[in-house]
């Protein structure tokens, strides 16, 4: 491994150093281990960066604190680490919303001004502790982008919630994997996050596990909340102190000045609208930057659906998204005003409907307002829909979204398809171990020679301690960065076809926990789904899948791989009966080594008692720990598993089965009870006629 770091500064201090191995040698080196203790950086946030030039200012804010000792202070990054100069310290007050605002220390520094362009991780060394923010600082000569810019729009991520056989926040790695190859490839200059970006929000290991794996992406961030976001939060105080606003960004309202553009964040809440007073910042905003290009993320859409719209409010109100048209009316008379007065408006990103539904909005004098509707990246869409994010190229008069070569770009499917990009990270509790593996083998949307794996990892290891594992011929190219408190790793990998990739500071020998839990119904029964819940987990690097063997009287009848639940300790294996006799399940969990650990599951299905006497066998648990059967198939896809897979019994063509014989009975009497019926009718009309 190269090492790329730059020389700009002396050693850090043994006093930092120092604070570093106690503060965090009993938590990961990951970013998003945040804790709720106080002090802590609010901003700038890994959501809402500041874009400064070298030598300019930058202030930190800080909340918990009242007065605190700055010791020395840096920014980290792939360009390098320098030291701030610290200019001095003042009280400030933060406004969320009307009805609340909190007090901060803001610390003055002064980047100097040899700095390099790039993306930077803040670490400040004070008398109350080690206080970081990473990807919180853009040092760009130029201010930022000219001209054009490119935005990776994601949303409605829902983390904390389940779909497809892996919980949201699992699979939401493999975005790590295709932002940062998007940005190196498509000259991506910021991602963006229009809204439920948790499921539940009062989940903080949800947005825990969101801080950890979307701060891995190497590219300016931001986010706006969505009514997920909101959901069972009963205030802005605990929106802010501890849920959204402590992991996300603690504003409800916010901008943010990149080069020629700005980008400003709306709240549309539970209600699906925002209140009035934030489009009345957000027409003081616009109008007060004339010369910058505006894009508005918001999370509910305007428009329903896709199309062309023009003429006065009341003559579109048919077309307007419901909560906006039946609750927010005079909300959306107004942001129509604004877009329509102010021409430096060129684009509104949302999401919330999780489809595609891109719509312009024609201006009287025919210039065009992008609205901007973009898929689910990991949740539940309508049919013909899918998971996906999309790539836009905004400019002063022109919104284009870019589309994969090949693909023809419409406005209800200008989003890049991920569901065949199964590519997962998973790390061990210490980040000394961090693995990669993938199946892209239905992925289609561009090439996947040249994938860029960007991951941390543990720097109380010795950097010669990290050797790769697995698929070793598959790389070809390694960047390793020291950013003060982490290793910053960036692997250019050909993740073609199926395969693993392990970067370590040790060897896993032990073989993964495993242990049945229960298993649902007690007495399994032909036709009716069985589901098994096990238990799993690994000391080492972390368990690969969990699968289960099936044999029915000795006969392997298949294999299925275990669903991930939101506990990654928990795993759920469904199966369908279909076949009579005597079932044996070898269950197996194997770890990123190979490691492999095994228990059985014995029991028996009975055939219907019309055919043979019901033998009352009792379901039995039956534990056994081995190596692994010769059955165990050691390329097992890692496509999403049926939800309920089928074991299929073979009938002789030719036998009739009793279900056959029961149901042609049935016929036959409901035939002679509408016969029997018919002439109970005909003698009643009979014997009125004659009457």
């Amino acid at each position: 491994m190269s090492n790329s770091t730059s020389p700009r500064l002396p050693a850090i201090s043994a006093v930092l150093l120092l604070a570093i191995l106690m503060t965090h040698i009993t938590v990961a080196y990951v970013p998003g281990v945040a804790t709720l203790s106080e002090p802590y950086i609010v901003l700038p946030s890994y959501l809402l960066p500041v874009a400064i030039k070298p030598g300019d200012v930058l202030e930190v804010s800080i909340r918990g604190v009242d007065v605190i000792d700055v010791r020395r202070a840096y920014i980290y990054g792939v360009s390098g680490h320098y030291e701030l100069s610290f200019e001095g310290l003042r009280r400030g007050v933060i406004e969320v919303d009307p009805t609340y605002k909190f007090e901060v220390a803001k610390l003055v520094f002064r980047a100097p001004r040899d700095v390099g362009d790039g993306l930077y991780t803040i670490i400040v060394e004070s008398d109350r502790g080690l206080l970081w923010m990473p990807n919180s600082v853009i040092v760009h000569s130029g201010g930022g982008p000219r001209g054009t810019i490119r935005v990776a729009h994601l949303t409605d991520t829902h983390f904390g919630a389940e779909q497809g056989g892996h919980p949201n926040n699992f699979k939401h790695t493999r975005y790590v994997a295709l932002l940062n190859t998007l940005v190196e490839r498509l000259g991506v200059n910021i991602v963006v996050y229009t809204g439920d970006l948790i499921d539940v929000g009062t989940d903080i290991r949800s947005y825990r596990d969101f801080f950890r794996i979307v701060s891995q992406v190497q590219a300016p961030q931001l986010a706006i909340t969505g009514n997920h976001d909101w959901a069972q939060v009963d205030s802005t105080r605990l929106l802010v102190e501890r849920f959204y606003g402590r992991y996300v960004v603690p504003l409800r309202f916010w901008s943010f000045t990149y080069g020629d553009f700005l980008f400003v964040g709306i709240d549309t809440r539970m209600e699906g609208y925002p209140e009035m007073w934030q489009l009345d910042r957000l027409e003081e905003v616009v109008a007060g930057n004339a010369d910058k290009t505006v894009i508005i993320l918001m999370h509910h859409p305007l428009f329903t659906n896709a199309g062309e719209y023009r003429g006065k409010p009341e003559d579109l109100r048919r077309y307007i998204y419901s909560s906006w048209r039946d609750a927010g009316w005079e909300q959306a008379v107004r942001l129509l005003s604004i877009v329509e007065r102010y021409k430096n408006v060129i684009a509104v990103l949302a999401g919330h409907v999780h489809r595609d539904a891109d719509a312009i909005y024609v201006r009287s004098d025919g210039s065009k307002v992008y609205f901007i509707t973009t898929t689910t990246a990991n949740h539940g869409y309508p049919e013909g829909y899918y998971w996906g994010m999309k790539v836009v190229e905004i400019s002063r008069g022109e919104v284009k979204p870019l589309t994969p070569i090949g693909r023809v770009y419409t406005p209800t499917s200008g989003s890049m398809n991920t569901e065949g990009f199964l590519v997962f990270e998973v790390t061990d509790p210490a980040n000394k171990a961090v693995s990669w593996f993938f199946n892209t083998t239905k992925f289609r949307e561009f090439d996947v020679g040249n994938i860029t794996l960007v991951f941390y990892l543990n720097k109380t290891a010795p950097l010669d301690s990290y050797k790769i594992y697995g698929d070793e011929w598959r790389i070809h190219g390694v960047k390793r960065y020291d950013l003060g408190l982490y290793y910053l790793v960036k692997i250019h990998a050909n993740l073609t076809g199926h395969g693993r990739i392990t970067v370590a500071s040790y060897d896993d020998r032990e073989p993964p926990h495993l242990r049945i839990m229960s298993m649902s119904p007690r007495e399994p029964a032909l036709g009716r789904a069985l589901v098994v819940n096990v238990e799993a987990s690994d000391t080492g690097w972390g368990l690969e899948r969990v699968i289960a063997i099936i044999k029915v009287n000795g006969a392997p009848r298949g294999v299925v791989e275990a669903q991930r639940t939101i506990d990654p300790t928990q795993f759920r294996i469904i199966v369908r009966v279909a076949e009579p006799g005597n079932y044996e399940l070898v269950i197996q969990a194997v770890d990123l080594r190979g490691n492999i650990r095994e228990e059985k599951l014995a029991f028996q299905v009975a055939v219907p008692a019309t055919e043979m006497p019901k033998v009352e066998t009792p379901t039995q648990v039956q534990p056994v720990t081995g190596t692994p059967v010769a059955e165990t198939p050691r390329t097992t896809q890692l496509e999403t598993p049926p939800t309920t897979p089928m074991i299929v019994a073979s009938t002789p063509t030719g036998a009739v089965t009793t279900s056959t014989w029961v149901v042609v009975i049935i016929v036959v009497l409901v035939l002679v009870a509408i016969l029997v019926s018919l002439l109970a009718r005909r003698r009643a009309f009979l014997s009125a006629k004659l009457l």
